[in-house]
């Protein structure tokens, strides 16, 4: 995992705890108060104080020396049971080091169970500065899963030597166990537990969370701010707001920033996002916390001074944007608290009975801004010149409370100013419709009475043109018909003088016709008088040949017959031959 100390392997174990190929140890008996719990026991820490074994001294043994492990007894955080596991020779992915892993009991879940962690496991050293701490982040399943941390934690070259401090003079180590249970919804993150995320995510909080957000609303602002017209439409707004309005647009409830604050930076998924909501989540809570008068918080930003103050009607969180010469330390800032109120770049949010209201006047959207911009100049010069080693939490605090700020801002730019100049600028754009629409009726008016003056006059010219043009459309007429009456008198008689033509001609073609049919009937009875002659004639060959037929076939037939006649005599003769040859001789 990338926030474990390159010398250490991080692996997940599958074990069931009771296989018989591991030689286990029973734990030590852990001292009362071992394992404490808070934040509704979400968070909690384990200590185990163990004697590490013997190494076995036979060979074969040491062949299996990576099966030898021991648990330390189970504790409860957030609902769950958990328990440690050593490898006091390593495991079978490490050589020569300690493997100590976390372990989710799963005997009280039901199946199918999981949860995500954030947990620690440290090897502890009479050094506190030497102590040995690996921090994961990662999700436990039953019976897969179920157990992550390091194979390679310590070297136990180092973890045998007294000197070195690891071990103690009967030759125990202590571990210490710090589990932080993930559930869906926020949760305040401990205080120690806060220390070590700033160490590992606070560059991530301020780059991947802190910065987009800003530069979204920056973006956003700078289309309002940078267009001229716009600008000024929203500067009038503001201006001709009575304060009482002001005062009901610039204020909105503690629950609804943070709810804007989860949905904008809380992931479940992301151990980075619990430290960016935390520290915001924080200064909401001393926000609400009811400081008293004498009380304040106050520290240095980039160029914004952050003031949390207590007063008689809630706690104002005060922000001010400093020069350069007043921002060279927080000592004179504290000193002069009480002449800041006079600041012309003053912005206060005072936060009462769940409700944040801001006091400053000036135009909204040039404040929201100034806000935002001073936010992104923190966040760029946070990240360039704060180190890991000295980071404390109290920058990430600071930047949270002016955070908390940007948010509550933001919450009221959308949900009351946005919508409410948006409402502005509805009705004054129903009014100058209204005021277009009739401005374009008093025109069409107008038009509509020049149009009818120009209709009469055109009217009039038609009518003078529709009296002349008919005056001559009638002589026309006349003309016309005139001529009509010419032309059918002579087509009259060219149709008479035709049809007299016509006649004559159908006379004479009824003559040839009478002609033509008596040349036809004349031509067909000849030659229906030579078909009859051409068939009498073939009728007599006809029967010529019938008759010569008839003759031939009677001539044949009487030649057969007298064949057959003289073949029966013939065989008459042979049949009396042979009657008398067969008679005896007398």
């Amino acid at each position: 995992m990338s926030n474990a100390p390159a010398a250490s392997s991080k692996s997940c174990h599958d074990h069931e705890d009771d296989d018989d190929d591991c030689e286990n140890f029973e734990p030590s008996a852990p001292d009362p108060g071992n394992c404490e719990t808070s934040n509704a026991n979400h968070y909690g820490q384990f200590t185990w104080t163990v004697a590490l074994p013997a190494a076995p001294a036979d060979k074969d043994s040491l062949a299996d020396i990576s099966k030898i492990r021991q648990f330390s007894d189970v504790f409860e955080v957030g609902g769950f049971e958990w328990k440690l596991e050593m490898y006091p020779y390593g495991d079978s992915q490490s050589d020569k080091t300690l493997s100590v892993f976390l372990c989710a009991v799963d005997r009280k879940q039901l199946p199918g169970w999981s949860q995500t962690a954030h947990y620690q496991i440290a090897v502890v050293n009479k050094d506190p500065s030497k102590t040995s701490t690996h921090t994961g982040y990662d999700i436990f399943r039953g019976k897969r899963d179920s157990a992550w941390g390091w194979s390679k934690l310590i070297n136990l070259s180092k973890l045998h030597d007294v000197t070195q401090g690891w071990a103690d003079e009967d030759g125990k180590i202590t571990l210490q166990a710090t589990v932080h249970v993930v559930k869906h919804e926020y949760m305040p993150v401990n205080r120690t537990y806060r220390k070590s995320l700033c160490g590992l995510y606070y560059e991530r909080v301020l780059q991947s969370y802190f910065e987009p957000f800003l530069k979204d609303e920056l973006q956003r602002l700078d289309k309002l701010c940078g267009n001229n017209v716009l600008h000024k439409g929203f500067s009038d707004f503001w201006a001709a707001l009575s304060d009482a309005k002001k005062r009901a647009l610039l204020q909105i409830t503690m629950d609804e920033v943070l709810l804007n604050v989860k949905a904008r930076l809380f992931s479940r998924d992301q151990p980075a996002t619990y430290l960016a909501a935390d520290v915001i989540f924080k200064a909401a809570q001393d926000c609400t916390s009811g400081l008293t008068t004498e009380a304040s918080q106050r520290s240095l930003v980039g160029c914004t001074s952050l003031a949390m103050v207590g007063g008689g009607d809630g706690t104002v969180l005060r922000l001010e944007r400093l020069t350069p010469e007043a921002s060279g330390g927080l000592s004179s800032l504290v000193s002069r608290h009480d002449c800041v109120d006079q600041a012309s770049s003053r912005v206060m949010l005072r936060t009462h009975k769940g409700v944040m209201r801001m006091s400053n006047s000036a135009n909204f959207v040039d404040v929201f801004r100034a806000q935002v911009s001073d936010a992104l100049d923190n966040v760029r010069a946070l990240v360039k010149h704060l180190k890991p080693q000295s980071c404390d939490g109290a920058c990430l605090e600071a930047m949270g409370r002016q955070m908390l700020a940007v948010f509550a801002m933001c919450g009221m730019y959308i949900t009351n100013v946005h919508p409410a100049y948006h409402e502005k600028l509805a009705l004054q754009l129903q009014e100058d419709l209204i005021r277009e629409e009739e401005e374009k009726n008093m025109k069409a008016e107008q038009k509509k009475a020049k149009q009818a003056e120009k209709r009469k006059k055109q009217q009039a010219l038609k009518a003078q043109k529709k009296a002349e043009e008919e005056k001559v459309k009638k002589e026309a007429e006349e003309e016309e018909k005139k001529k009509k009456e010419a032309e059918a008198a002579k087509r009259k008689a060219a149709e008479e003088e035709a049809a007299r033509k016509k006649a004559e001609e159908r006379r004479k073609a009824q003559e040839e016709a009478e002609k033509k049919r008596k040349l036809e009937l004349e031509a067909e009875e000849k030659r229906q008088r030579e078909e009859a002659e051409r068939k009498a004639k073939e009728e007599a060959k006809r029967q010529e040949a019938a008759a010569k037929k008839q003759q031939a076939q009677q001539a044949q037939q009487q030649a057969q017959q007298q064949a057959q006649q003289h073949q029966a005599q013939q065989q008459q003769q042979q049949q009396q031959q042979q009657q008398q040859q067969q008679q005896p001789p007398p």
